[in-house]
């Protein structure tokens, strides 16, 4: 069951992920349609998973992790990580069932406000492979700028693909969505 709300905005919410949400955080890691966007090339099991949540989570390394809900229903999670004085890096995935709603640009919005708004960063960026249309769609939706190309950087379904740097400084930013915090 995921943790207590964090913030919210019109449909989804960002709650803080939990020991109990383990298994939900698994099933992702190991579902080819989220974890081979994500990098992730090998199985993670229970115990693998779990020592993730201990030494990544719930570690106090300055990292944020959240849980996006919709009614209360875990559908994905937005991660800021990597944070080094005043920018950090963004990463996020939905369940596939809950995708071309919305529901990632809302919860990357709300993590962003929490990036630039409560955190003050100045700038945050995302990684994202040649071969995610939908997720390169989503962050220039929010304003980011293609900032950079590794080239052969990814390998995703027997072939090398390019990963794009995209990055926001907070005064490009919009403000997206309306959030109830």
């Amino acid at each position: 069951m995921p943790g207590p709300i964090f913030c919210s905005g019109e449909r989804v919410e960002l709650r803080t992920t939990e020991r109990e949400d383990v298994d939900f955080i698994q099933r992702a890691r190991t579902d080819p349609a989220i974890r081979t966007s994500l990098g992730f090339v090998r199985p993670y099991n229970h115990e693998q998973t779990e020592e993730f949540f201990e030494n990544t989570i719930s570690a106090d390394n300055g990292d944020s992790n959240f849980l996006v809900c919709v009614d209360g229903e875990p559908v994905g999670e937005v991660n800021l990580f990597r944070v080094e004085r005043d920018h950090g890096e963004i990463a996020y995935w939905l369940d596939s069932d809950w995708r071309g709603e919305g529901y990632a640009t809302e919860a990357v919005s709300l993590l962003l406000r929490y990036a630039f708004g409560t955190r003050g960063l100045h700038r945050v960026f995302a990684r994202i492979g040649g071969f995610n249309d939908g997720s390169r769609g989503l962050v220039e939706r929010l304003g980011f700028q293609r900032e950079g190309r590794l080239r052969d950087h990814t390998f995703w379904r027997g072939e090398y693909h390019d990963t794009f740097v995209y990055g926001l400084l907070r005064e490009e930013w919009n403000g997206g969505f309306e959030s109830h915090e």
